[in-house]
């Protein structure tokens, strides 16, 4: 009977609803779309995101207007296609809707940067992932009670497409998150997450686990692909998991090898930094060293610019595949020492730069990943 509440509700819904589209998907995945909107997704668009905001407004405008929203606010068609940024429902609850990543049909590979191909959204025909499924599904009900109840056995809103590969493999990421190339043909990302058939780990492994708790109210199930996108903003914890640290003691002190699984390069984007924080605890006295900085460093005829500026970076010291670390205090025998990985979303300088010096949330260090090792 649950079911049949549920159908009737969306139903009812549907008809009435005419912004905000994501909020249709509440109804069956009220889990799921939880974590969406907390997520970064939802938190794209200059309205939810100060740095992008504070980016946008330094960035030299022409007749095109708005030229981001190709990834930071596709849902919204009138900024998508006529560059036009207002401040609309769309562009705060939903400006990279459940419906527009669940449409994406293919990537098209570009010189400056990739896009997305959807097919028709008005078919709620949607792509998803399910190992154990292959095909079309279309909605149908089963009997119960002898023929008494009828209960919805898949979604009653939309068909649901298992076949789409890009899905499984997680390049459907890769139209916004592969590369993206300034004026200089300049990547000022850094990601180049290019998933491999081979690789262990992909975006969607990494940053979409499994996580307990039901994808849909209609059809119960133990688990569902995690919405609220893994990393800096949440669940910071599970990003850890793709970093290891291997430590050589030396004569004048010790190496760490920070080695990074993932399929790109950490902490790539610009004013971003990774920090590695080292501590030795010995004799019951805490010595702190000095922090070992991940950035990359936008500039222009050596000096620090604007990304659409640049076309060098005068430092790069961030984690490809893998990266080592000096330091040089000496770790003596029965030492501690303790690492913590961590990152902030802006540099303090980034943040003066950008005129975000008062939002200490920015700034803020954000750990991934802490080990002890005893010596």
């Amino acid at each position: 009977m649950k079911k049949v509440f549920l159908f009737i509700s969306l139903v009812l819904f549907v008809g009435s609803l005419h912004a905000n589209e994501s909020k249709i998907c509440q109804n069956c995945h009220p889990i799921i779309y939880k974590e969406y909107y907390e997520s970064s997704h939802r938190k794209s668009s200059i309205y939810n995101n100060p740095i992008h905001k504070a980016m946008w407004e330094r960035y030299p405008k022409d007749e095109k207007g708005y030229t981001c929203a190709k990834c930071h606010s596709p849902s919204d068609l009138e900024s998508l296609n006529n560059g036009k940024l207002t401040e609309n429902d769309i562009q705060i609850h939903e400006p990279i809707s459940c419906v527009y990543c669940h449409t994406i049909k293919d990537i098209q590979e570009g010189d400056s940067s990739n896009t997305n191909i959807n097919s028709d959204m008005k078919l709620r025909e949607y792509y998803t992932a399910e190992k154990s499924l292959e095909g079309k599904v279309e909605y149908k009900t089963v009997t119960s009670w002898f023929g008494l109840v009828k209960e919805p056995e898949s979604s009653p809103f939309h068909k649901i497409d298992y076949d789409n590969e890009t899905y499984y493999d997680g390049n459907v990421c890769m139209g916004c998150h592969s590369h993206v190339n300034n004026k200089h043909s300049f990547d000022i990302t850094m990601l180049d997450a290019a998933i491999d058939e081979k690789d262990e780990n992909s975006c969607v492994s990494c940053h979409m686990p499994q996580i307990p708790g039901t994808k849909a109210a209609i059809n119960e199930t133990k688990t569902h692909a995690y919405h609220g996108i893994a990393g800096i903003y949440l669940k910071r914890d599970l990003m850890g998991k793709y970093i290891d640290f291997k430590v050589s003691k030396l004569d004048d002190g010790f190496n760490v090898l920070v080695v990074n699984k993932a399929n790109h390069a950490l902490f790539g984007q610009a004013f971003r930094q990774g920090i590695l924080k080292a501590e030795i605890i010995r004799d019951s006295k805490t010595i702190k060293l000095e922090p070992f900085i991940f950035e990359r460093i936008l500039s222009k005829d050596s000096k620090e610019v604007m990304p659409w500026e640049a076309d060098e970076a005068s430092k790069d010291t961030l984690i490809y595949a893998k990266r080592d670390v000096l330091f040089s205090k000496v770790i003596k025998k029965g030492d501690r020492l303790i690492l913590t990985l961590g990152v902030q979303r802006i540099s303090k300088e980034g943040a003066k730069k950008l005129g975000l010096e008062e939002n200490k949330e920015l700034t803020k260090f954000r750990v991934l990943k802490i080990e002890k090792l005893d010596f």
